[in-house]
């Protein structure tokens, strides 16, 4: 495996982290990889452990504000700086890299938000569409006076840190996964009102704006997750004619990282679908 790794500078100056993992070979796609809130892109290594070996390269930003990025921690203004980094990312990055090579967009959690939004604006960037740890709106975890809240103090205290309500173990079963992300050094449990709302609110202009979704989209799911909710309505939203939804029965929030007989058959469900639509 090949690791490549460097910065961008964002449209308004912050220094975004980037890092690609690659085969040997000339790969036959790339994995656009947008990871959740308050994480970062080394934590897949599920993932590339999986599509590595098997021809693919995978590549993916530190979101601002996250990891090795700049940027106010697990804080943004809008949503949409997001999106235009990973936009600035796949055409300045990734185009470069990996010339005339497909590319499926994978987004996780929030950033499933990112990709879900990402995909509906630049449909002829990618091939495919993953979406993990998602679905049309909050969960159990994030109740309605929270949301409130969020949408109150996000007009009067943006960018005030508060903890984070979801407990470590919402992830996974395993708890040694668990254990890892609370050791992390770039895992925060931290959240800024203004990113919460922003969050909910782009939740609801992707799922709204879901019909757009015409190219071929895999959504995975545990149904023990408590951060999102109706994943069946937003599977029925989407406007592709080919498209699959995967529950796992027990899963919690991470698919890709439960116990390891769990997360591999994820991984194989990943890797057999993406082998499917290159």
């Amino acid at each position: 495996m090949i690791t490549k790794e460097g910065r961008f500078k964002a449209q308004d100056g912050l220094a975004i982290f980037w890092k690609a993992f690659l085969p040997q070979e000339t790969p036959k796609a790339v994995v656009h990889v947008i990871h959740g809130f308050a994480e970062h892109i080394d934590r897949y290594k599920n993932v590339i452990d999986e599509l590595v070996p098997a021809g693919y390269a995978v590549a993916g930003t530190d979101h601002r504000g996250h990891g090795r990025s700049e940027g106010k921690r697990c804080h943004v203004t809008s949503f949409e700086e997001y999106i235009a980094d990973e936009k600035q990312f796949a055409d300045e990055i990734i185009k470069t890299l990996f010339p005339d090579i497909p590319v499926s967009l994978l987004g996780h959690s929030m950033g499933s938000l990112i990709a879900m939004n990402y995909a509906e604006r630049y449909p002829n960037d990618i091939k495919s569409l993953v979406l993990s740890g998602t679905g049309a709106t909050s969960g159990s975890a994030i109740p309605k006076p929270l949301q409130f809240i969020m949408r109150i103090g996000s007009r009067l205290i943006p960018g005030v840190h508060v903890k984070s309500t979801l407990p470590p173990d919402f992830i996974s079963r395993d708890p040694e996964v668990v254990k890892a992300y609370v050791e992390d050094p770039y895992v925060y449990d931290i959240i800024t009102p203004r990113l919460g709302e922003q969050m909910m609110t782009y939740n609801t202009i992707g799922y709204d704006n879901a019909g757009k979704l015409t190219m071929p989209t895999l959504i995975q799911y545990g149904t023990e997750d408590t951060s999102f909710s109706g994943q069946n309505d937003f599977f029925r939203a989407v406007g592709a004619s080919d498209k699959t939804i995967k529950a796992y029965e027990g899963f919690r929030h991470e698919v890709y990282n439960e116990l390891p007989q769990d997360r591999a058959r994820a991984l194989n469900d990943l890797h057999t679908w993406l082998d499917k639509h290159l």
